[in-house]
């Protein structure tokens, strides 16, 4: 078990070189910069998924406004009524 754990350590170690090299270089920034139309995607994102839950709330105004409602979608009786 030993021998495993020292080998997962080598090779991780390893693994770490090119991020050590990229360390000890110049300073790179880590951060993404957004896109210019990042902007203009997350007002058509929002705006999507509004128009989904829109959707959905129609959907449910109307069926209970008609009153589709099945047997199978009613909560379940409780099993000790006994009480």
């Amino acid at each position: 078990m030993a021998r495993r754990i020292g080998a997962v350590m080598v090779g991780a170690g390893t693994a770490m070189w090119p991020l050590l090299a990229l360390a000890e270089g110049e300073a790179v920034s880590r951060v993404a910069e957004a896109p210019p139309d990042a902007a203009a995607v997350m007002i058509i994102v929002v705006l999507a998924l509004l128009g989904v839950f829109g959707i959905g709330a129609l959907g449910y105004a109307y069926r209970r406004q008609h009153n589709l409602d099945w047997a199978f979608q009613r909560p379940d009786e409780p099993q000790d009524a006994h009480h």
